[in-house]
């Protein structure tokens, strides 16, 4: 017979275990229930930028309208948090061709649009900026038997310190004015993708999504004391970079003295000035997502070369770059028999694209009260882009690029409206 106190003892251990067990889980499902709630409260619109037919300026030009995507506060104070469900507001910026026309879109909420669009006009006065239905629309989800074809994958970086940057503007020359280099010789690493996006021919479309949100504080870092702090900015995780590169360049015996030291090499030093420079622009958490998509029978496996491709320019060696990652499809035929896998992965990225879900989730423009999470994609690893990395990703090209099909204002349009709000 079981002795009273004993099992008193472990009733005791039970509920302890319990307690915090059930206080998480509904912690999470609470958190769950009224972000949802926030999410469907948000509406949302799609706004297409059409170039000017001659675009003078260098990509610092969208940096500077990309600072005003940099909405840190959407989430307020800890009772709109916890109690509200507030999140952080994020933003995408999209680079479509549609049958070989290219368009450039800007995804945000209805409270952000006029922000975005004057700050468009103060940077490129002849530009056009309009609302428009979202193009992803007019494609049917992804089914087994549909009339669609695609492949897609999630670019991550190629080095593990995402602190490092990739190859930007600045790097290729591009910050220069137009007048200081003949316009023949100048190079715009957006360019290849622009050319290869215009290439593509009737039933075909390439999709090309970066998602970012003002950057939060998620870096866990040693100090100069070596003692992990978390929950620190990207920027601190810059500091401990620099500070592990300086000490890679001095040998020091069993004892800690130094013993011999060495010049940082001019790759090194350029790197190093790299990164300086990009810590001192604002930060973004992104994610970076492309889907090559056609009607069944015009599908193109040779595209998918180019797909993963054009981003190539952006990578170096001692840089940073981008990989593809999360593809749609298997590196083995045993990986998936049935073929119930691949048809998974190829619905929920499609989805999730259309969603714009990566940081919390999301709902398509025309029914926002459909939630979906695409639990194996939204909540991707994010990783830091600075303005200066966006703006080279994302910017109105000037002559440089040629692309026939590029939607492009082509009559001198008049000064856009006074009234806007700055």
């Amino acid at each position: 017979m079981q002795n009273p106190s004993s099992s008193f003892i472990v009733q005791c251990i039970e509920l302890i275990i319990a307690i915090p067990l059930l206080s998480y889980l509904a912690w999470h499902l609470w958190m769950s229930y009224i972000q949802t709630l926030f999410l469907r409260s948000i509406k949302w619109t799609l706004l297409e930028v059409k170039p000017p037919k001659e675009v003078f300026k260098s990509p610092l030009a969208m940096e500077l309208v990309l600072n005003s995507l940099y909405q840190t506060g959407g989430h307020g104070n800890w009772l709109q948090k916890y109690w509200g469900g507030a999140v952080r507001n994020w933003f995408s910026l999209e680079i479509v061709s549609i049958e070989g026309s290219i368009h450039f879109y800007i995804r945000t909420s209805v409270k952000f649009k006029s922000i975005i669009q004057s700050q468009v006009y103060a940077q490129y006065p002849q530009a056009e900026v309009t609302e428009v239905e979202d193009y992803t629309e007019s494609v049917p989800d992804f089914t087994k038997d549909g009339p669609i074809q695609l492949w897609g994958c999630n670019f991550a970086l190629t080095n593990k310190e995402e602190v490092y940057p990739i190859k930007t503007y600045i790097e290729y020359g591009l910050d220069r004015a137009v007048g200081s280099l003949d316009e023949e010789q100048r190079i715009d690493p957006i360019t290849p993708m622009l050319e290869f996006m215009g290439s593509i021919g009737v039933g075909e479309q390439i999709w090309f999504q970066i998602l970012v949100r003002g950057a939060t504080n998620r870096f866990t870092v040693k100090n100069s004391k070596g003692e992990e702090e978390s929950n620190k900015a990207w920027t601190d995780k810059v500091k401990q970079v620099i500070r592990d590169f300086n000490a890679s360049l001095t040998e020091k015996d069993k004892e800690g003295k130094t013993i011999a030291t060495r010049r940082a090499t001019k790759g090194e030093q350029m790197v190093i000035e790299a990164i300086e420079r990009n810590a001192s622009k604002i930060g973004f958490d992104a994610g970076i997502r492309t889907i090559y998509i056609t009607q069944k029978d015009k599908f193109d496996a040779n595209r998918i070369a180019g797909v993963t491709g054009m981003v190539r320019q952006y990578g170096a060696s001692d840089y940073n770059g981008f990989k593809p990652d999360g593809a749609t499809a298997f590196d083995f035929p045993w990986q998936d028999l049935t073929g119930s896998k691949i048809i998974k992965k190829k619905k929920d990225l499609l989805g999730a694209y259309k969603a714009r879900a990566f940081f919390y989730g999301g709902f398509d423009l025309k029914n926002p009260k459909t939630y979906t999470t695409y639990p194996e994609i939204n909540g991707g690893k994010a990783y830091i882009l600075s303005t200066e990395e966006l703006a080279t990703l994302f910017h109105l090209p000037g002559r440089v690029a040629e692309t026939s099909s590029f939607v492009r204002i082509e009559a001198t349009k008049a000064q856009p409206p006074s009234n806007l709000p700055i």
